[in-house]
């Protein structure tokens, strides 16, 4: 009989035990799920920010590449007068001969 008295006992100090561990485990995960959704704002924030910084740096680096088209355009263009106007100075030359 003493034996059933502390095995109750004890299987009685084991049900509390589990009940809070559980109860701490349902406090874990919930300050889990908490962190989880503050990282997932902060995650959302720093998109926000990249796109912000990145948007300006795409206008200017196109901006820039649209300089470059041009000046390499007038540069073959005025490439393309200075043969024409050699060809006619080579011209002139075989004429007054």
């Amino acid at each position: 009989m003493d034996i059933q008295v502390i095995l109750i006992f004890i299987l009685a100090i084991l049900t509390v035990s589990l009940v809070v561990v559980g109860f701490y485990v349902v406090l874990v995960l919930k300050e889990f799920r908490n962190t989880v959704r503050k990282t997932n704002s902060v995650l959302d924030n720093v998109r926000t920010v990249t796109n912000t910084v990145s948007n300006p740096i795409s206008a200017i680096t196109s901006l820039v590449t649209g300089i470059a088209q041009g000046f390499k355009t007038v540069k073959s263009i005025t490439t393309l007068t200075d043969e024409d106007e050699d060809m006619k100075g080579a011209i002139d030359v075989r004429r007054k001969k």
